[in-house]
Protein backbone atom coordinates (compact mmCIF):
# COMPACT_ATOMS: atom_id res chain seq x y z
CA UNK A 1 0.00 0.00 0.00
CA UNK A 2 2.84 2.41 0.84
CA UNK A 3 4.48 1.63 -2.49
CA UNK A 4 1.27 2.44 -4.32
CA UNK A 5 0.90 5.79 -2.50
CA UNK A 6 4.53 6.70 -3.30
CA UNK A 7 3.94 5.85 -6.97
CA UNK A 8 0.86 8.11 -7.09
CA UNK A 9 2.75 10.98 -5.46
CA UNK A 10 5.56 10.54 -7.99
CA UNK A 11 3.06 10.71 -10.90
CA UNK A 12 1.43 13.84 -9.45
CA UNK A 13 4.78 15.59 -8.96
CA UNK A 14 5.80 14.73 -12.51
CA UNK A 15 2.58 16.22 -13.90
CA UNK A 16 3.11 19.36 -11.79
CA UNK A 17 6.64 19.72 -13.19
CA UNK A 18 5.34 19.39 -16.74
CA UNK A 19 2.52 21.86 -16.08
CA UNK A 20 5.01 24.51 -14.93
CA UNK A 21 6.59 24.69 -18.40
CA UNK A 22 5.24 27.69 -20.33
CA UNK A 23 5.98 27.97 -24.07
CA UNK A 24 4.00 30.66 -25.94
CA UNK A 25 3.86 32.51 -29.26
CA UNK A 26 2.87 36.20 -29.29
CA UNK A 27 2.24 38.25 -32.45
CA UNK A 28 2.52 42.05 -32.30
CA UNK A 29 -0.62 42.39 -34.45
CA UNK A 30 -3.36 40.07 -35.64
CA UNK A 31 -4.42 42.30 -38.56
CA UNK A 32 -1.91 43.86 -40.96
CA UNK A 33 -1.68 45.01 -44.58
CA UNK A 34 0.22 43.01 -47.16
CA UNK A 35 2.87 45.78 -47.40
CA UNK A 36 3.39 45.98 -43.62
CA UNK A 37 5.43 43.89 -41.20
CA UNK A 38 4.78 41.79 -38.14
CA UNK A 39 6.82 40.81 -35.08
CA UNK A 40 6.29 37.38 -33.50
CA UNK A 41 7.97 36.24 -30.29
CA UNK A 42 8.36 32.64 -29.08
CA UNK A 43 8.96 32.68 -25.28
CA UNK A 44 9.64 29.91 -22.78
CA UNK A 45 10.08 30.03 -18.98
CA UNK A 46 12.61 27.16 -18.93
CA UNK A 47 15.98 26.55 -20.53
CA UNK A 48 14.57 24.56 -23.43
CA UNK A 49 16.70 23.06 -26.16
CA UNK A 50 16.44 22.28 -29.88
CA UNK A 51 14.09 25.17 -30.65
CA UNK A 52 12.56 24.70 -34.10
CA UNK A 53 10.56 27.60 -35.59
CA UNK A 54 7.58 27.08 -37.92
CA UNK A 55 8.13 27.27 -41.67
CA UNK A 56 6.21 30.61 -41.86
CA UNK A 57 4.15 29.67 -44.94
CA UNK A 58 2.59 32.86 -46.33
CA UNK A 59 5.29 35.05 -44.80
CA UNK A 60 8.83 36.04 -45.62
CA UNK A 61 11.35 36.28 -42.77
CA UNK A 62 12.76 39.82 -42.88
CA UNK A 63 14.92 39.56 -39.75
CA UNK A 64 15.65 37.05 -37.02
CA UNK A 65 15.87 35.02 -35.06
CA UNK A 66 16.87 37.50 -32.35
CA UNK A 67 17.53 35.52 -29.16
CA UNK A 68 17.27 36.92 -25.62
CA UNK A 69 17.82 35.20 -22.24
CA UNK A 70 17.04 36.71 -18.82
CA UNK A 71 17.25 35.23 -15.31
CA UNK A 72 15.90 36.69 -12.05
CA UNK A 73 16.32 35.79 -8.37
CA UNK A 74 13.43 36.56 -5.97
CA UNK A 75 13.48 35.38 -2.33
CA UNK A 76 16.15 32.84 -3.12
CA UNK A 77 14.23 31.33 -6.05
CA UNK A 78 15.30 31.77 -9.65
CA UNK A 79 13.18 32.29 -12.72
CA UNK A 80 14.26 32.64 -16.32
CA UNK A 81 12.85 33.43 -19.73
CA UNK A 82 14.29 32.70 -23.16
CA UNK A 83 12.80 34.11 -26.35
CA UNK A 84 13.25 34.00 -30.12
CA UNK A 85 11.92 36.95 -32.14
CA UNK A 86 11.26 37.18 -35.89
CA UNK A 87 10.18 40.05 -38.17
CA UNK A 88 7.82 38.81 -40.91
CA UNK A 89 6.46 40.27 -44.15
CA UNK A 90 3.24 38.81 -45.66
CA UNK A 91 3.42 37.37 -49.17
CA UNK A 92 -0.36 36.97 -49.71
CA UNK A 93 -3.68 38.28 -48.43
CA UNK A 94 -6.37 36.51 -46.43
CA UNK A 95 -6.23 34.54 -43.21
CA UNK A 96 -2.71 33.17 -42.81
CA UNK A 97 -1.78 30.77 -40.01
CA UNK A 98 1.62 30.76 -38.34
CA UNK A 99 2.19 27.12 -37.43
CA UNK A 100 3.50 25.72 -34.15
CA UNK A 101 7.06 26.17 -32.91
CA UNK A 102 8.66 23.21 -31.12
CA UNK A 103 11.23 22.85 -28.32
CA UNK A 104 12.31 20.11 -25.92
CA UNK A 105 12.86 20.23 -22.18
CA UNK A 106 13.79 17.41 -19.85
CA UNK A 107 13.12 14.87 -22.58
CA UNK A 108 9.60 16.18 -23.33
CA UNK A 109 8.45 18.04 -26.45
CA UNK A 110 6.44 21.29 -26.23
CA UNK A 111 4.60 23.24 -28.95
CA UNK A 112 3.09 26.73 -29.20
CA UNK A 113 -0.48 27.52 -30.21
CA UNK A 114 -0.87 28.43 -33.91
CA UNK A 115 -1.41 32.15 -34.59
CA UNK A 116 -3.99 33.33 -37.17
CA UNK A 117 -3.14 36.62 -38.88
CA UNK A 118 -5.65 38.50 -41.07
CA UNK A 119 -3.72 40.04 -43.99
CA UNK A 120 -5.53 42.81 -45.90
CA UNK A 121 -4.68 44.64 -49.12
CA UNK A 122 -1.90 47.18 -49.37
CA UNK A 123 -2.25 50.59 -47.70
CA UNK A 124 -0.91 53.93 -48.91
CA UNK A 125 1.20 54.60 -45.79
CA UNK A 126 2.39 51.27 -44.45
CA UNK A 127 3.65 51.10 -40.90
CA UNK A 128 6.88 49.32 -40.13
CA UNK A 129 6.99 46.96 -37.20
CA UNK A 130 8.53 49.81 -35.17
CA UNK A 131 6.86 52.61 -37.22
CA UNK A 132 10.23 53.61 -38.73
CA UNK A 133 10.55 54.79 -42.33
CA UNK A 134 13.79 53.51 -43.89
CA UNK A 135 15.08 54.06 -47.39
CA UNK A 136 17.61 51.56 -48.71
CA UNK A 137 17.27 52.23 -52.45
CA UNK A 138 20.72 53.80 -52.73
CA UNK A 139 22.54 51.43 -50.40
CA UNK A 140 22.52 48.14 -52.33
CA UNK A 141 22.61 47.21 -56.03
CA UNK A 142 22.74 43.95 -57.99
CA UNK A 143 24.57 44.06 -61.33
CA UNK A 144 25.07 41.54 -64.16
CA UNK A 145 28.28 42.26 -66.08
CA UNK A 146 28.51 40.70 -69.57
CA UNK A 147 31.92 40.42 -71.21
CA UNK A 148 30.56 40.79 -74.76
CA UNK A 149 27.01 41.78 -75.72
CA UNK A 150 27.61 41.30 -79.47
CA UNK A 151 29.33 37.91 -79.88
CA UNK A 152 29.48 35.55 -82.84
CA UNK A 153 27.49 32.32 -82.92
CA UNK A 154 29.18 29.78 -80.58
CA UNK A 155 31.63 32.39 -79.21
CA UNK A 156 32.09 32.27 -75.42
CA UNK A 157 30.84 35.15 -73.26
CA UNK A 158 31.17 35.58 -69.50
CA UNK A 159 28.41 36.76 -67.13
CA UNK A 160 29.39 37.95 -63.62
CA UNK A 161 26.78 38.84 -60.99
CA UNK A 162 27.98 41.33 -58.36
CA UNK A 163 26.20 42.81 -55.33
CA UNK A 164 27.33 46.34 -54.40
CA UNK A 165 26.83 47.54 -50.81
CA UNK A 166 27.35 51.13 -49.66
CA UNK A 167 29.73 51.96 -46.85
CA UNK A 168 28.20 52.11 -43.35
CA UNK A 169 25.69 49.50 -44.53
CA UNK A 170 25.69 45.77 -43.71
CA UNK A 171 24.18 42.66 -45.28
CA UNK A 172 23.22 39.75 -43.05
CA UNK A 173 22.01 37.38 -45.77
CA UNK A 174 19.87 36.96 -48.85
CA UNK A 175 17.34 34.64 -50.45
CA UNK A 176 17.24 33.92 -54.17
CA UNK A 177 13.79 34.70 -55.59
CA UNK A 178 14.45 34.21 -59.33
CA UNK A 179 17.38 32.42 -60.96
CA UNK A 180 18.78 33.56 -64.32
CA UNK A 181 17.65 31.49 -67.29
CA UNK A 182 19.91 30.99 -70.29
CA UNK A 183 17.53 30.03 -73.08
CA UNK A 184 19.22 29.48 -76.46
CA UNK A 185 22.64 29.30 -74.76
CA UNK A 186 24.89 26.42 -73.81
CA UNK A 187 25.78 27.39 -70.24
CA UNK A 188 27.89 26.29 -67.32
CA UNK A 189 28.14 27.91 -63.88
CA UNK A 190 31.67 28.47 -62.60
CA UNK A 191 32.40 27.37 -59.04
CA UNK A 192 33.24 30.44 -56.96
CA UNK A 193 33.99 29.17 -53.46
CA UNK A 194 36.66 31.71 -52.46
CA UNK A 195 34.28 34.65 -52.14
CA UNK A 196 35.92 37.79 -50.80
CA UNK A 197 34.48 41.25 -50.26
CA UNK A 198 36.36 43.85 -52.33
CA UNK A 199 36.37 47.63 -52.59
CA UNK A 200 35.13 49.26 -55.78
CA UNK A 201 32.92 52.01 -57.16
CA UNK A 202 29.33 52.17 -58.37
CA UNK A 203 28.23 55.23 -60.38
CA UNK A 204 31.39 56.95 -59.21
CA UNK A 205 30.70 56.37 -55.48
CA UNK A 206 32.79 54.09 -53.22
CA UNK A 207 31.11 50.73 -52.58
CA UNK A 208 32.04 47.27 -51.40
CA UNK A 209 31.10 44.39 -53.68
CA UNK A 210 30.95 40.61 -53.68
CA UNK A 211 30.90 38.31 -56.71
CA UNK A 212 27.86 36.04 -56.26
CA UNK A 213 27.92 33.95 -59.41
CA UNK A 214 29.82 33.50 -62.67
CA UNK A 215 28.73 31.66 -65.80
CA UNK A 216 30.10 30.88 -69.28
CA UNK A 217 27.61 31.04 -72.16
CA UNK A 218 27.83 29.90 -75.79
CA UNK A 219 24.97 31.32 -77.94
CA UNK A 220 23.30 28.64 -80.06
CA UNK A 221 21.26 30.88 -82.37
CA UNK A 222 21.64 34.28 -83.97
CA UNK A 223 19.66 37.47 -83.39
CA UNK A 224 18.47 39.09 -80.16
CA UNK A 225 18.66 36.78 -77.15
CA UNK A 226 17.68 37.57 -73.56
CA UNK A 227 19.30 36.55 -70.29
CA UNK A 228 16.65 36.37 -67.57
CA UNK A 229 17.49 38.33 -64.38
CA UNK A 230 18.82 37.19 -61.02
CA UNK A 231 16.53 38.52 -58.23
CA UNK A 232 17.41 38.50 -54.54
CA UNK A 233 15.66 39.45 -51.31
CA UNK A 234 18.45 40.93 -49.18
CA UNK A 235 18.46 41.57 -45.42
CA UNK A 236 20.14 44.97 -45.04
CA UNK A 237 21.43 46.70 -41.89
CA UNK A 238 21.05 50.50 -42.07
CA UNK A 239 22.42 52.94 -39.45
CA UNK A 240 19.82 54.97 -37.51
CA UNK A 241 20.05 58.40 -35.93
CA UNK A 242 20.45 56.84 -32.45
CA UNK A 243 23.94 56.39 -30.97
CA UNK A 244 25.34 54.14 -28.27
CA UNK A 245 27.58 55.18 -25.38
CA UNK A 246 30.65 55.20 -27.61
CA UNK A 247 28.98 57.27 -30.34
CA UNK A 248 28.44 54.37 -32.73
CA UNK A 249 25.10 54.35 -34.59
CA UNK A 250 22.51 51.72 -33.81
CA UNK A 251 21.67 49.51 -36.79
CA UNK A 252 18.21 48.53 -37.92
CA UNK A 253 17.51 45.59 -40.23
CA UNK A 254 15.20 45.74 -43.21
CA UNK A 255 14.82 43.85 -46.48
CA UNK A 256 15.10 44.95 -50.08
CA UNK A 257 14.35 43.11 -53.30
CA UNK A 258 17.05 43.75 -55.89
CA UNK A 259 17.31 42.50 -59.46
CA UNK A 260 20.12 42.47 -62.00
CA UNK A 261 17.59 43.11 -64.77
CA UNK A 262 17.34 41.44 -68.15
CA UNK A 263 20.36 41.59 -70.43
CA UNK A 264 20.01 41.59 -74.21
CA UNK A 265 22.63 39.83 -76.32
CA UNK A 266 22.77 40.40 -80.08
CA UNK A 267 24.43 37.35 -81.68
CA UNK A 268 26.11 37.70 -85.10
CA UNK A 269 26.06 34.89 -87.64
CA UNK A 270 29.36 33.51 -88.89
CA UNK A 271 30.37 35.11 -92.20
CA UNK A 272 29.36 33.21 -95.31
CA UNK A 273 32.10 34.76 -97.43
CA UNK A 274 35.25 32.67 -97.31
CA UNK A 275 33.66 29.79 -95.39
CA UNK A 276 35.60 26.57 -96.27
CA UNK A 277 33.79 23.40 -97.30
CA UNK A 278 35.52 21.57 -94.42
CA UNK A 279 34.04 23.91 -91.75
CA UNK A 280 31.94 21.91 -89.23
CA UNK A 281 31.06 24.60 -86.64
CA UNK A 282 34.32 25.00 -84.67
CA UNK A 283 34.71 28.52 -83.17
CA UNK A 284 37.83 29.49 -81.23
CA UNK A 285 41.56 28.96 -81.56
CA UNK A 286 42.73 25.38 -82.18
CA UNK A 287 45.64 23.11 -83.05
CA UNK A 288 44.96 20.05 -85.22
CA UNK A 289 46.74 16.76 -85.87
CA UNK A 290 46.14 13.28 -87.28
CA UNK A 291 48.44 10.41 -86.27
CA UNK A 292 48.62 6.60 -86.14
CA UNK A 293 50.10 4.42 -83.43
CA UNK A 294 52.06 2.40 -86.03
CA UNK A 295 53.03 2.72 -89.69
CA UNK A 296 54.07 -0.93 -90.39
CA UNK A 297 52.04 -4.05 -89.63
CA UNK A 298 50.96 -7.44 -90.97
CA UNK A 299 47.71 -8.09 -92.82
CA UNK A 300 44.91 -8.90 -90.39
CA UNK A 301 46.47 -6.85 -87.55
CA UNK A 302 44.94 -3.56 -86.37
CA UNK A 303 46.16 -0.02 -85.83
CA UNK A 304 44.62 3.13 -84.36
CA UNK A 305 44.36 6.45 -86.18
CA UNK A 306 43.53 9.51 -84.06
CA UNK A 307 42.11 12.88 -85.11
CA UNK A 308 42.66 15.52 -82.41
CA UNK A 309 41.66 19.17 -82.06
CA UNK A 310 43.02 21.05 -79.02
CA UNK A 311 42.92 24.63 -77.76
CA UNK A 312 40.14 26.94 -76.55
CA UNK A 313 36.64 27.25 -78.00
CA UNK A 314 33.38 25.35 -78.31
CA UNK A 315 35.06 21.93 -78.02
CA UNK A 316 31.99 20.13 -76.66
CA UNK A 317 29.71 21.60 -79.34
CA UNK A 318 31.64 21.01 -82.58
CA UNK A 319 32.28 18.05 -84.90
CA UNK A 320 35.63 16.70 -86.05
CA UNK A 321 36.21 15.89 -89.73
CA UNK A 322 35.87 12.23 -90.82
CA UNK A 323 38.76 9.95 -91.69
CA UNK A 324 38.70 8.54 -95.24
CA UNK A 325 40.62 5.39 -96.14
CA UNK A 326 40.96 3.00 -99.13
CA UNK A 327 38.24 0.35 -99.56
CA UNK A 328 40.63 -2.51 -98.76
CA UNK A 329 41.05 -1.15 -95.20
CA UNK A 330 38.35 -1.97 -92.70
CA UNK A 331 37.60 1.21 -90.71
CA UNK A 332 35.45 0.93 -87.58
CA UNK A 333 33.26 3.67 -86.08
CA UNK A 334 35.35 6.13 -84.03
CA UNK A 335 35.43 6.41 -80.25
CA UNK A 336 35.26 9.96 -78.81
CA UNK A 337 37.61 10.97 -75.98
CA UNK A 338 36.97 14.36 -74.31
CA UNK A 339 39.54 16.09 -72.12
CA UNK A 340 37.79 19.43 -71.74
CA UNK A 341 37.52 21.73 -68.72
CA UNK A 342 35.44 24.90 -68.41
CA UNK A 343 36.67 27.90 -66.43
CA UNK A 344 35.99 31.62 -66.41
CA UNK A 345 37.67 31.94 -69.83
CA UNK A 346 35.54 29.22 -71.48
CA UNK A 347 36.22 25.66 -72.65
CA UNK A 348 39.82 24.52 -72.96
CA UNK A 349 41.36 21.11 -73.66
CA UNK A 350 41.15 18.57 -76.47
CA UNK A 351 38.76 16.18 -78.20
CA UNK A 352 39.90 13.06 -80.07
CA UNK A 353 38.20 10.60 -82.44
CA UNK A 354 40.05 7.25 -82.49
CA UNK A 355 39.51 4.92 -85.50
CA UNK A 356 40.44 1.23 -85.48
CA UNK A 357 41.78 0.16 -88.91
CA UNK A 358 42.35 -3.45 -90.07
CA UNK A 359 44.10 -4.00 -93.47
CA UNK A 360 43.02 -7.22 -95.23
CA UNK A 361 45.82 -7.48 -97.78
CA UNK A 362 49.50 -6.65 -97.87
CA UNK A 363 50.82 -3.63 -99.74
CA UNK A 364 51.28 0.12 -99.47
CA UNK A 365 48.27 2.21 -98.50
CA UNK A 366 47.91 5.97 -98.57
CA UNK A 367 45.43 7.60 -96.16
CA UNK A 368 44.32 10.89 -97.74
CA UNK A 369 44.93 14.18 -95.87
CA UNK A 370 42.30 15.37 -93.38
CA UNK A 371 41.28 19.04 -93.51
CA UNK A 372 40.01 20.93 -90.46
CA UNK A 373 38.60 24.49 -90.50
CA UNK A 374 37.51 26.79 -87.67
CA UNK A 375 36.45 30.40 -87.23
CA UNK A 376 38.67 32.64 -85.07
CA UNK A 377 36.40 35.37 -83.54
CA UNK A 378 39.38 37.51 -82.48
CA UNK A 379 40.80 37.64 -86.02
CA UNK A 380 37.27 37.44 -87.51
CA UNK A 381 38.38 35.00 -90.18
CA UNK A 382 38.41 31.29 -91.00
CA UNK A 383 41.54 29.20 -90.50
CA UNK A 384 42.17 25.88 -92.31
CA UNK A 385 44.70 23.23 -91.27
CA UNK A 386 45.73 20.12 -93.22
CA UNK A 387 47.18 16.92 -91.77
CA UNK A 388 48.97 15.72 -94.91
CA UNK A 389 49.03 12.17 -96.31
CA UNK A 390 49.93 9.13 -94.21
CA UNK A 391 51.61 5.99 -95.61
CA UNK A 392 50.93 2.47 -94.25
CA UNK A 393 53.19 -0.53 -95.03
CA UNK A 394 51.32 -3.86 -94.74
CA UNK A 395 53.11 -7.19 -95.15
CA UNK A 396 51.58 -10.61 -96.03
CA UNK A 397 48.09 -11.64 -97.07
CA UNK A 398 44.85 -11.43 -95.16
CA UNK A 399 43.77 -14.50 -93.08
CA UNK A 400 42.08 -17.19 -95.23
CA UNK A 401 38.35 -17.87 -94.84
CA UNK A 402 38.47 -21.53 -95.90
CA UNK A 403 37.54 -22.79 -92.42
CA UNK A 404 33.92 -23.91 -92.79
CA UNK A 405 33.22 -23.47 -89.10
CA UNK A 406 33.66 -19.69 -89.23
CA UNK A 407 31.18 -17.13 -90.54
CA UNK A 408 31.55 -13.35 -90.76
CA UNK A 409 28.76 -10.81 -90.28
CA UNK A 410 29.01 -7.04 -90.70
CA UNK A 411 26.69 -4.62 -88.89
CA UNK A 412 27.11 -0.86 -89.44
CA UNK A 413 30.78 -1.36 -90.19
CA UNK A 414 31.48 -3.41 -87.04
CA UNK A 415 33.06 -6.84 -87.64
CA UNK A 416 32.00 -9.78 -85.45
CA UNK A 417 33.25 -13.41 -85.76
CA UNK A 418 31.16 -16.26 -84.31
CA UNK A 419 32.25 -19.95 -84.05
CA UNK A 420 29.31 -22.14 -85.26
CA UNK A 421 30.54 -25.34 -83.62
CA UNK A 422 30.57 -23.78 -80.15
CA UNK A 423 27.50 -21.59 -80.10
CA UNK A 424 25.36 -24.13 -78.12
CA UNK A 425 28.15 -25.41 -75.85
CA UNK A 426 26.63 -23.80 -72.77
CA UNK A 427 23.51 -26.06 -72.99
CA UNK A 428 23.76 -29.46 -71.22
CA UNK A 429 22.33 -32.32 -73.31
CA UNK A 430 22.40 -35.10 -70.65
CA UNK A 431 20.47 -35.36 -67.39
CA UNK A 432 21.17 -37.44 -64.25
CA UNK A 433 18.24 -38.02 -61.87
CA UNK A 434 18.75 -38.63 -58.14
CA UNK A 435 16.15 -40.16 -55.80
CA UNK A 436 15.14 -37.95 -52.85
CA UNK A 437 14.21 -39.63 -49.55
CA UNK A 438 11.22 -38.13 -47.69
CA UNK A 439 12.15 -36.44 -44.41
CA UNK A 440 9.99 -34.91 -41.61
CA UNK A 441 10.83 -31.87 -39.46
CA UNK A 442 9.01 -33.04 -36.28
CA UNK A 443 11.14 -35.19 -33.95
CA UNK A 444 14.20 -34.54 -36.14
CA UNK A 445 17.62 -33.43 -34.97
CA UNK A 446 16.94 -29.89 -36.22
CA UNK A 447 13.65 -29.78 -34.30
CA UNK A 448 15.26 -30.74 -30.95
CA UNK A 449 18.20 -28.37 -31.55
CA UNK A 450 15.91 -25.39 -32.03
CA UNK A 451 13.77 -26.32 -29.01
CA UNK A 452 16.81 -26.78 -26.73
CA UNK A 453 18.38 -23.55 -27.96
CA UNK A 454 15.23 -21.62 -27.05
CA UNK A 455 15.53 -22.71 -23.39
CA UNK A 456 19.22 -21.78 -23.35
CA UNK A 457 18.45 -18.27 -24.64
CA UNK A 458 15.87 -17.57 -21.90
CA UNK A 459 18.45 -16.49 -19.21
CA UNK A 460 20.11 -14.17 -21.74
CA UNK A 461 16.77 -12.54 -22.56
CA UNK A 462 16.05 -11.96 -18.85
CA UNK A 463 19.53 -10.48 -18.31
CA UNK A 464 19.12 -8.16 -21.30
CA UNK A 465 15.72 -7.01 -20.00
CA UNK A 466 17.19 -6.26 -16.57
CA UNK A 467 19.95 -4.17 -18.13
CA UNK A 468 17.38 -2.25 -20.17
CA UNK A 469 15.33 -1.48 -17.04
CA UNK A 470 18.45 -0.29 -15.24
CA UNK A 471 19.37 1.91 -18.17
CA UNK A 472 15.86 3.41 -18.33
CA UNK A 473 15.99 4.28 -14.61
CA UNK A 474 19.23 6.24 -15.10
CA UNK A 475 17.66 9.69 -15.76
CA UNK A 476 20.93 11.65 -15.80
CA UNK A 477 22.64 9.10 -17.98
CA UNK A 478 19.74 9.14 -20.44
CA UNK A 479 19.97 12.91 -20.69
CA UNK A 480 23.69 12.69 -21.39
CA UNK A 481 23.19 10.00 -24.03
CA UNK A 482 20.35 11.99 -25.65
CA UNK A 483 22.52 15.11 -25.77
CA UNK A 484 25.36 13.11 -27.31
CA UNK A 485 23.05 11.71 -30.02
CA UNK A 486 21.67 15.18 -30.73
CA UNK A 487 25.20 16.58 -31.01
CA UNK A 488 26.08 14.03 -33.70
CA UNK A 489 22.72 14.58 -35.42
CA UNK A 490 23.12 18.35 -35.67
CA UNK A 491 26.76 18.04 -36.76
CA UNK A 492 25.57 15.82 -39.61
CA UNK A 493 22.82 18.34 -40.42
CA UNK A 494 25.42 21.12 -40.54
CA UNK A 495 27.44 19.15 -43.10
CA UNK A 496 24.36 18.76 -45.34
CA UNK A 497 23.68 22.52 -45.13
CA UNK A 498 27.15 23.72 -46.18
CA UNK A 499 26.25 26.49 -48.58
CA UNK A 500 23.17 27.58 -46.59
CA UNK A 501 24.61 30.18 -44.23
CA UNK A 502 21.81 30.38 -41.64
CA UNK A 503 20.91 26.68 -41.37
CA UNK A 504 24.58 25.64 -41.22
CA UNK A 505 25.51 27.80 -38.23
CA UNK A 506 22.25 27.11 -36.36
CA UNK A 507 22.89 23.35 -36.66
CA UNK A 508 26.58 23.72 -35.75
CA UNK A 509 25.72 25.77 -32.64
CA UNK A 510 23.14 23.20 -31.52
CA UNK A 511 25.72 20.45 -32.00
CA UNK A 512 28.28 22.27 -29.82
CA UNK A 513 25.72 23.02 -27.08
CA UNK A 514 24.50 19.42 -26.93
CA UNK A 515 28.10 18.23 -26.86
CA UNK A 516 28.80 20.40 -23.80
CA UNK A 517 25.66 19.10 -22.11
CA UNK A 518 26.84 15.56 -22.78
CA UNK A 519 30.49 15.93 -21.71
CA UNK A 520 30.38 18.67 -19.04
CA UNK A 521 26.76 18.14 -17.90
CA UNK A 522 25.85 21.83 -17.91
CA UNK A 523 22.74 23.59 -19.20
CA UNK A 524 22.61 25.99 -22.14
CA UNK A 525 22.04 29.05 -19.90
CA UNK A 526 25.34 28.35 -18.09
CA UNK A 527 27.40 28.06 -21.27
CA UNK A 528 29.46 31.26 -21.03
CA UNK A 529 32.82 31.15 -22.81
CA UNK A 530 34.78 31.59 -19.56
CA UNK A 531 32.91 28.83 -17.76
CA UNK A 532 33.19 26.43 -20.68
CA UNK A 533 36.93 27.04 -20.94
CA UNK A 534 37.34 26.58 -17.14
CA UNK A 535 35.41 23.27 -17.10
CA UNK A 536 37.36 21.96 -20.09
CA UNK A 537 40.63 22.85 -18.33
CA UNK A 538 39.52 21.05 -15.14
CA UNK A 539 38.72 17.93 -17.17
CA UNK A 540 42.18 17.93 -18.81
CA UNK A 541 41.61 19.55 -22.22
CA UNK A 542 44.73 21.17 -23.68
CA UNK A 543 45.09 24.93 -24.15
CA UNK A 544 44.98 24.86 -27.94
CA UNK A 545 41.92 22.59 -27.96
CA UNK A 546 40.05 24.83 -25.50
CA UNK A 547 40.93 27.88 -27.57
CA UNK A 548 39.66 26.26 -30.79
CA UNK A 549 36.37 25.22 -29.15
CA UNK A 550 35.68 28.72 -27.81
CA UNK A 551 36.51 30.17 -31.25
CA UNK A 552 33.93 27.85 -32.80
CA UNK A 553 31.26 29.09 -30.36
CA UNK A 554 32.20 32.67 -31.22
CA UNK A 555 32.02 31.91 -34.96
CA UNK A 556 28.47 30.60 -34.57
CA UNK A 557 27.40 33.76 -32.74
CA UNK A 558 29.22 36.11 -35.13
CA UNK A 559 27.86 34.31 -38.21
CA UNK A 560 24.34 35.54 -37.42
CA UNK A 561 25.37 39.06 -38.41
CA UNK A 562 27.75 38.54 -41.31
CA UNK A 563 27.57 36.28 -44.40
CA UNK A 564 30.10 33.46 -44.81
CA UNK A 565 31.48 31.75 -47.88
CA UNK A 566 31.17 28.02 -48.59
CA UNK A 567 34.91 27.68 -47.95
CA UNK A 568 34.54 29.26 -44.48
CA UNK A 569 31.61 26.97 -43.60
CA UNK A 570 33.54 23.90 -44.75
CA UNK A 571 36.56 25.01 -42.70
CA UNK A 572 34.39 25.51 -39.57
CA UNK A 573 32.79 22.07 -40.06
CA UNK A 574 36.15 20.32 -40.38
CA UNK A 575 37.46 22.27 -37.39
CA UNK A 576 34.44 21.22 -35.29
CA UNK A 577 34.98 17.53 -36.10
CA UNK A 578 38.67 17.77 -35.26
CA UNK A 579 38.15 19.70 -31.99
CA UNK A 580 35.38 17.39 -30.71
CA UNK A 581 37.57 14.37 -31.46
CA UNK A 582 40.52 15.95 -29.59
CA UNK A 583 38.33 16.74 -26.56
CA UNK A 584 37.08 13.13 -26.45
CA UNK A 585 40.69 11.95 -26.27
CA UNK A 586 41.88 14.53 -23.72
CA UNK A 587 39.01 14.68 -21.18
CA UNK A 588 39.49 12.72 -17.97
CA UNK A 589 36.77 10.16 -17.29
Amino acid sequence: MKGFIFFCLLIISSWNAIAQVDFTATASRTRIAVNERLRIEFKMNVDGDNFTPPNFVGFQVVAGPSQAVSQNWVNGQSSMTKSYTYILKPTKTGKVTIAQAVMTYDGNEYKTIPQVINVTGAVEQPKDVDDNSIRVDDSIHLVAEVSNSNPYLNEAIRVVYKIYVANQTGVTGWNELDSPKYRDFWSQNIDNRNQQVKNGTYNGEPYRYLVLREAILYPQKTGKLEIEPLTLDVQVQIPTNKRDFFGRPYMTTTSKTVSAGKREIVVKNLPAVGRPASFTGAVGDFDFKVETDRAQLDAGESLTASITASGSGNLKLMELPKLKAPQSLEVYNPERNNKVSTNINGMRGSITDSYTIVPQFGGKYVIPPVEFSYFDPKKEQYVTKNSGEMLLMVEGDAPTTANATTTTSTNNGDRNIIQNNAQFAFIKTSTQLIDQEKTYFFNSTTYWSILGGSFLLLPLVLLFRKQQEKRSADVIGNRVRTANKLSKKYLSTAKKNIGNHELFYVSLEKSLHNYLRSKLRIQTADMSKDKVELLLAERGAQDETRKDFVELLASCEFARYTPSSNATMKEDYEKAGRVLNDIDKQLKK
